[in-house]
């Protein structure tokens, strides 16, 4: 478990489905019975053959997550060209070891008991080595607001960098009961630990000053210095008669608006560092049944009932004055982050023996899952899934499938966020299966997510001293897996 680093996006905003190998080789399993599909159709699973089921996976996950701003003060940047209007910003991150397990054990001709494990939620771990462009665009905005204060700033420079880390944790159990010899409810419930992590900062932030990068603090300090002893060169001034009254309280008046300039600069370019840890526990409550029609066609349906997740924020090293963003990490504040009733239906029909056909819908309310700062309320309604997709016996002991998955999100502008972000979704899975021995099979797959871009164009992308400054961004991401698994029936 030590070695788990990223869970792959695939359903809702902290809905994971990659629960199995046999999911990954084929994502329509909302119908499909066998122990791979417990988290899937748990229902299904009391008409496994009695005795022991166990499916154990691994999944080696890659994923990129860019955000491409389009922003004219990104040409201030020191290690920026000139002529710099956009700028990627690549987060990459690697999963080499993602476990998971599902075990069935079924007595009589009636009931089952059942567990599953895995990751179900959380955006993983992802590092950004520049940042974000929330870090960048608003000190990149430095120069012409100075500028327009009469300050020769044409340059700045800055040391950034972000990680962030999110991971819930399923453990589900329940029991399967067949009410009929073709029909079987299920009810369990699913508890779930989260635990994040935000690392990240912008510091040492330099403006080029008169032609040198130089740190705002110094240029303060200097500035207040020139300052004084220019009010003392002024008042010999006056004395002197060389300078009138009016023209003194004038230069003074600069000087002061240049000194206010200067503090707000300052303000606008500490340092900021942010360790935050958040941890929480839930349980989700989860109901299923599953109708065997006949011998070529089975129904069924889940349904996960709303959580309630809050999250205990644990922070150090933290700067949260005059940024409001940071807000939301304050140490010893309690987090909202529910996860949303999630509920699918599917079918799978057999039109001969050794070909299986699989069709699913999902539905996430999203809208309805409380999140900090009540962020859910800017979203248009919920997450829509579609999937389809078959397995072919083709042999005594080989099985090859393939499925496919579209996901739908109710994303908005308002709701975009570059620290945390999916975008609607093409996903393709297949694979093969081999039944070594009566017991044993072992099963590998391919997964590959294709994602949309996103993208947005805001007037107010910095809105910073009553300024605004208009600008646009592009979201992005990539996905690929591979699995390997095993099952072993007993």
């Amino acid at each position: 478990m030590s070695m788990v680093s990223l869970p792959m996006m695939a359903g809702g905003y902290l809905t994971n489905t990659n629960q199995s190998i046999s999911f990954l080789r084929n994502p329509s399993q909302d119908a499909a019975i066998n122990v791979g599909a417990l988290y899937s159709n748990p229902a299904g699973t009391a008409f496994l053959t009695p005795g022991f089921h166990f499916a154990i996976g691994i999944q080696n996950v890659h994923q990129n997550r860019d955000v491409t701003s389009i922003f004219g003060g990104y040409k201030y940047g020191a290690k920026n060209s000139e002529s710099c209007i956009g700028k990627k910003f690549q987060g990459k991150a690697v999963a080499p070891v993602l476990p998971s397990l599902q075990a069935v054990y079924g007595w009589g001709d009636r009931w089952s008991v059942s567990f599953d494990f895995g990751l179900v939620g959380g955006g993983g771990k992802c590092v950004y080595e520049e940042g974000l462009p929330s870090f960048e665009s608003p000190i990149s905005v430095i120069p012409d607001i100075a500028q327009s204060k009469g300050l020769p700033v044409t340059g700045y420079d800055f040391t950034t960098y972000m990680r962030g880390r999110s991971y819930q944790y399923g453990f589900q159990g329940g029991v399967s009961y067949k009410l009929a010899d073709n029909l079987s409810l299920y009810a369990g419930a699913r508890l779930i630990y989260a635990t994040n992590n935000y690392f990240g900062f912008v510091k040492d932030i330099k403006l080029k000053y008169n032609g040198a990068y130089t740190p705002v603090k110094t240029l303060v300090e200097g500035a207040k210095a020139n300052a004084q002893a220019t009010i003392e060169q002024i008042n010999k001034a006056v004395m002197a008669n060389v300078m009138t009254q009016e023209e003194a309280s004038a230069a003074v008046q600069q000087l002061q608006a240049t000194g206010a300039a200067l503090n707000a600069l300052s303000t606008m370019t500490q340092d900021i560092e942010l360790n935050c840890n958040q941890t929480g526990f839930a349980v989700t409550p989860v109901f299923g049944v599953d109708w065997k029609v006949n011998e070529q066609l089975n129904l069924a349906a889940k349904f996960e009932v709303k959580t309630r997740l809050r999250l205990q924020n644990e922070s150090v090293n933290i700067n949260t004055e005059n940024v409001e963003a940071l807000a939301a990490y304050e140490h010893g504040k309690s987090v909202a982050e529910d996860i949303p009733s999630i509920l699918t239906v599917g079918a799978m029909y057999s039109p001969v023996k050794f070909i299986r056909i699989n069709a699913g819908y999902h539905y996430y309310w999203d809208k309805q899952a409380t999140k900090v700062n009540n962020v859910n309320r800017k979203l248009s309604g919920g997450t829509w899934e579609m999937t389809a997709g078959a397995e072919y016996d083709f042999c005594d002991r080989w099985t090859a499938s393939a499925g496919w998955q579209t996901t739908n999100y109710p994303n908005t502008d308002a709701y975009m966020k570059d620290i945390s972000f999916t975008t609607n979704s093409n996903t393709i899975g297949l694979g093969i299966k081999c039944q070594i021995t009566d017991c044993v099979a072992v099963e590998g797959a391919y997964f590959q997510t294709f994602y949309k871009t996103y993208e947005r164009q805001k007037d107010d992308y910095v809105s910073i001293m009553g300024q605004n400054f208009p600008g646009s961004e592009q979201f992005d991401r990539t996905n690929r897996v591979i699995g390997v698994g095993v099952t072993l029936d007993f």
